[in-house]
């Protein structure tokens, strides 16, 4: 077998994988296909990203210390506590850091509302969203998350659909800002769309996201001023990065975010 390679982050959904293969076993599982600088795995009902250092940690992924070897669709693999192989392929888990972001406060989350609020206008969402961004934005409005989450789930093309990021947003949102965490968890649960969005929507739903996204809460109370020009300067260049990933899944991502900041703080921070 080849020699191992070493993982650098672990998100908390393959801990909770480790943890089950700890007490009951090495769980089977397969890679389900490739994308740039990785590869996707289904363990049980989870999926997870294997990627090499350029990709960013996040609740669903495996960051390794160099890019990952190749692989084919369909291979199978086995999860142990303190690793992960598959023919040719050996992942040292034992000295992965497990990704833990911060949550932003809610201090910080209305200091910056007025900043987040345009990624939810017209001309800020993706395209392929704006035949029902009204009514998204409706039942928004009125604290309807479920109507909200079925008028988006599922919307749009790929692997993660603009709807689903969108979605994906707005639970990250309401759970920073105090919506009980059994109905986001509820919500996200039903979503009717892929298999890799669905995974991404139950984190969102928990308070977790990709790297960049929590990256844009960072910092004091103090230093998110809305009067701070470096702290907005900082902002709008993280949020560019975010915009950056995928094809929309990054604006879509930050139009639910925005939408969600808009409504709360129209609400004087009361929980939707």
């Amino acid at each position: 077998m080849a020699s191992p390679v070493r993982a650098i982050h672990q998100g908390e959904a393959i801990t909770e994988l480790c943890a089950e293969a700890g007490q009951s076993g090495p769980l089977p599982g397969k890679i389900l296909g490739c994308f740039t600088g990785g590869f996707y795995v289904r363990v049980e009902d989870s999926i997870f990203a294997v990627a090499g250092p350029r990709v960013s940690p996040g609740p669903i992924h495996l960051i390794l210390d160099h890019d990952p070897p190749a692989v084919a669709g369909g291979t199978k693999v086995q999860l142990e506590p303190a690793r992960l192989t598959f023919p040719g392929g050996n992942i040292d888990l034992t000295s992965a850091e497990a990704y833990a972001p911060r949550r932003p406060s809610v201090t910080e989350l209305a200091n910056l509302a007025p900043w987040m609020a345009f990624w939810a206008s017209p001309e800020q969402h993706p395209d392929d969203l704006a035949s029902i961004w009204g009514s998204v934005c409706a039942a928004v409005a009125e604290g309807d998350l479920e109507t909200a989450a079925a008028v988006l789930e599922g919307r749009g093309t790929g692997l993660t659909p603009s709807g689903d990021d969108a979605l994906s947003g707005l639970l990250l949102f309401c759970n920073w800002s105090g919506t009980p965490l059994t109905r986001l968890v509820a919500i996200a649960s039903r979503a009717r769309t892929t298999d890799l969005s669905w995974n991404f929507l139950r984190w969102a739903a928990r308070g977790q996201s990709i790297e960049p996204v929590h990256i844009l809460f960072s910092g004091s109370g103090d230093s998110l001023c809305p009067s701070s020009q470096a702290r907005r300067a900082a902002f709008e260049q993280t949020a560019d990065i975010v915009r950056g990933i995928g094809h929309r899944s990054g604006t879509a991502l930050l139009a639910g975010l925005g939408l969600a900041a808009a409504v709360w703080k129209g609400r004087n921070g009361a929980p939707l």
